[in-house]
């Protein structure tokens, strides 16, 4: 998987600019260039805006057995013991 890298450069806010780098796989830095062209929007707002969705949107719980859970999508990944240990065995 390759990674790309951009640069975002929000507009001054404070007096000061901040400069920031991402790395980004590829298919983000395409999805995320389709979102900006749609909306008309720079790509340092578009990353903005869809950070910011991702961060505050709602995630559905229940509670079990007093256990607060989450339901995933049906195409997620199936969580096993296997992939709980190669996770933990990664270093970081």
């Amino acid at each position: 998987m390759s990674i790309r890298r951009i640069d975002i450069i929000p507009k001054t806010r404070h007096h000061m600019r901040m400069r920031t780098t991402l790395s980004l796989d590829d298919e983000v830095v395409a999805l995320v260039k389709r979102y900006a062209e749609s909306r008309s929007l720079g790509l340092g707002k578009a990353v903005s805006e869809l950070v910011r969705r991702g961060l505050t949107a709602q995630r559905p719980t229940r509670t079990v057995n007093g256990l607060r859970i989450f339901d995933l999508p049906a195409d997620s990944p199936r969580v096993t013991r296997k992939l709980i240990e190669e996770i933990e065995s990664d270093d970081l």
